[in-house]
């Protein structure tokens, strides 16, 4: 149909040959083969020139549509029966078990995993993953979200620090330590104090676990993290706190713009469980 199609653009087997990178015997050998299976004449060959006969016109209406329909479905991206939701710690909270085990405890079309990632904003824009789960999302164009989650800050500090010893403490108590940052998916502004505090001995790292291990090995410095963190991340050298009065870290559940049937289908399912709606 191809073949056809070319010649009749292009008014001529030589040209159509041309056109498609081929010998014009081997576009005449096809043409001939199409009117055969068909039995009837969808050329008039006259000189060099080729156009189609009543019968050739209907039947390239009918191979454009089928030509057009197929490269429609064969520039669509496959879409895996798996939703991947990119994420980079600590994912799975109450929350999140409760949305992803209702989910695929139901028989529906695309299943639900949870994917780490370094960077889930980058998995979720090229593609690599349908939704992404990130911590004090916010809001930017092309993306929509929801809050799927809200949970207690906490402090951390080594082992064998003095205020280890306390159940829960305050900003203030912190005033002299520094901060460990985690510059790639942490969850402390730098806006979350009120007051002045030393920043001197502030440290930075680029993931969960190359912070953990500079709070437990660093005297006089501390971190900010989700209550979430304390059940993943348990380590004999660190100790959480209580920090009274730090505001609660949220979690949303972000996809693109141009969502898929199924991610939005997920994203309203989500919406349901948090009792958000």
């Amino acid at each position: 149909m191809r073949i056809l199609l070319a010649v009749v653009d292009a008014g001529s087997m030589s040209r159509a040959a041309e056109k498609l990178g081929v010998t014009q015997p081997s576009v005449t050998r096809a043409m001939s083969e199409l009117e055969q299976q068909l039995g009837t004449e969808l050329l008039d060959r006259a000189g060099r020139r080729a156009t189609p006969t009543a019968a050739g016109r209907q039947f390239t209406t009918t191979a454009r549509r089928i030509v057009a329909d197929f490269d429609s479905a064969m520039s669509t991206p496959f879409q895996s029966p798996t939703l991947r939701i990119a994420y980079s710690w600590a994912a799975l909270t109450p929350a999140v078990e409760r949305i992803l085990r209702t989910w695929n405890g139901k028989s529906r079309s695309h299943s639900v995993e949870l994917v780490r990632f370094g960077s889930p904003l980058s998995a979720l824009s090229t593609s690599a993953a349908d939704l992404a789960l990130i911590r004090e999302w916010t809001a930017q164009p092309g993306y929509r979200h929801i809050v799927i989650d809200e949970e207690p800050r906490v402090a951390a500090v080594s082992s064998d620090d003095p205020l280890a010893a306390e159940t829960a403490i305050a900003f203030t108590d912190l005033a002299e330590y520094g901060l460990v940052l985690n510059t790639n998916s942490g969850t402390t502004p730098d806006d979350l104090w009120g007051h002045s505090r030393n920043r001197r001995r502030d440290r930075t790292t680029t993931d969960v676990e190359d912070w953990v291990t500079t709070i437990a090995t660093t005297p006089g410095v501390f971190g900010l993290t989700p209550s979430s963190t304390a059940d993943f991340y348990r380590h004999p050298a660190l100790t959480y706190l209580t920090l009274r009065g730090a505001p609660p870290v949220t979690s949303s559940l972000i996809w693109l713009d141009d969502r898929t049937a199924s991610v939005a289908a997920f994203a309203e399912h989500a919406l349901n469980q948090t009792g958000r709606n």
